[in-house]
């Protein structure tokens, strides 16, 4: 029975993750950006070229995996929260609507920490070939790419998950919040295309904001442009490439190949 139990419950969370954490948004976005987008004039495509087929197979493959990976781990931490070994709570009384507000909050500011000093780390030269290098296989990347890890990477990048659960009291929702706000973002730093206005740059806040071509750069350029929400960090470790907002703001140039 808990043979059983167990394999329903992987098989549930890896079908819910393949297609809530993966195929529906990088698919959403593929169909928008380049079934439609594409063939409209001045489109902001970012770079002149556009990702092959082969790429985008590639992407796919090694994202399934990853889903299956982590499906591995979601089950072991959903185990952990039911039987009360973590702090997530399920009253949104037990800390009021300010708290469950702010607790949302620092997930996302706990994240984008996490994610640049990890990524920082994964570009080391001697840990590169072994963490990050699948996802830095697509120079060109589509959203399909968006859970294209070396296996192990893949690990790390769950590993944000155990640290907030274990850290921070969390309800359900607010970690749930979470993971769509992860979701969007990560998804639209692959698109390969601009959608953010060239007002960004002159808000007094939204400037601190990151932009697809801010991680498009990094597909292309490789070592700059770490963060994955913020410009907080790129900005105070000076690891923003040079030439980001000049590339943001040029005119369109020849239309991409197909």
């Amino acid at each position: 029975m808990d043979l059983l139990y167990h394999t329903q419950l992987f098989f549930s969370i890896f079908f819910l993750l393949l297609f809530g954490y993966y195929f529906i948004p990088a698919g959403t976005a593929y169909g928008y950006f380049y079934l439609y987008k594409k063939s409209q004039p001045n489109n902001r495509h970012i770079q002149p070229r556009y990702p092959t087929r082969q790429s985008m197979m590639r992407e796919i493959k090694w994202s399934v995996l990853s889903v299956l990976i982590m499906s591995f781990f979601v089950q072991g931490l959903y185990l952990l929260i039911i039987n009360g070994y973590t702090r997530m709570y399920f009253s949104i009384s037990d800390y009021g609507w300010l708290y469950f507000g702010l607790s949302t909050v620092i997930s996302i500011l706990a994240y984008d920490t996490y994610f640049y000093w990890l990524h920082r780390f994964m570009h080391l030269k001697a840990v590169f070939p072994i963490l990050h290098r699948t996802h830095h296989l697509s120079h060109t990347p589509s959203p399909w790419a968006i859970l294209a890890f070396d296996p192990l990477e893949s690990i790390l990048e769950f590993g944000i998950y155990p640290i907030l659960v274990f850290l921070v009291p969390l309800h359900p929702v607010a970690l749930g919040l979470f993971v769509a706000h992860n979701i969007i973002l990560n998804t639209a730093g692959h698109i390969g295309f601009e959608v953010v206005p060239k007002s960004f740059f002159r808000h007094p806040i939204l400037q601190f904001g990151l932009t697809v071509t801010h991680h498009d750069m990094h597909h292309s350029k490789t070592n700059c442009n770490y963060g994955i929400y913020f410009n907080f960090w790129d900005r105070l470790m000076k690891t923003n490439h040079p030439d980001y907002e000049k590339t943001f703001f040029r005119e369109e140039t020849e239309a991409p190949q197909p």
